[in-house]
């Protein structure tokens, strides 16, 4: 039978590549081209990561300033228009 693999063991064994895909997930929020064919493309998918990203900022910063702009992008990736997804 295998030894089942806890939740720490797991993100231990695979920390490197958590940290690898960390640091390519910030570098891409931070390039333009990037951000621009984004915005172009889908701007609702754009904020929704954004989102996501200043949300896990306010749980771990305590920021006023930072809840404020999670609000702000969470109203906006909330209006779709009248469209389901």
């Amino acid at each position: 039978m295998a030894k089942k693999l806890t939740a720490a063991d797991f993100f231990g064994k695979h920390n490197r590549s958590f940290i690898k895909f960390g640091e390519m997930f910030a570098e891409k929020l931070t390039d333009p081209e990037l951000i621009s064919a984004l915005a172009e493309k889908d701007l609702e998918k754009l904020a929704k990561v954004f989102r996501l990203v200043f949300e896990m900022l306010e749980e771990n910063s305590g920021d006023d300033g930072t809840a404020n702009l999670v609000r702000l992008i969470g109203e906006y990736s909330d209006m779709d228009g009248g469209e389901d997804e």
